[in-house]
Parts: C-alpha cells; structure tokens; sequence
C-alpha cells in the first residue's frame, strides 16, 4: 500500500468516481505521473489523458508494484 500522501511515479491509484462503497467500489484506475498527475483513459474525453489527480472524485488507494 502507498499512503495517499506519498505517491511515485509508476503506481497504481484507484478510485470510485460512482461513489457506490460496495465491496468493490474501484470503478477507475490510473498510473501516477508525478506532481499530483495521472495517466488514465477519460470516458469524457474518449483517450488516454494526463489529469491532476484531484480532479477525479473518490479516491481509494494507491499500490506500488
């Protein structure tokens, strides 16, 4: 596990954009890039795109591997 303060360039970061907490609320996940960024597909924007972290809703955690 990577505390939500500490992540690297490479891990793994999950979220619940639904916001639904069932037992298995990860609906998204991306791969941090540095300085608060991730690389993840956008539904929105239909592909692969850099975004501020914070602008996704409902993070869960992160894993490095």
């Amino acid at each position: 596990r990577v505390r939500a303060s500490k992540p690297r360039p490479g891990d793994l970061v999950f979220f619940d954009e639904n916001l639904n907490g069932k037992l298995r609320p990860m609906d998204h996940v991306g791969i941090y890039s540095g300085n608060g960024y991730i690389i993840h597909a956008s539904a929105y924007f239909g592909e692969v795109v850099e975004t501020k972290m914070k602008h996704i809703d409902g993070y869960w955690g992160a894993r490095r591997f």
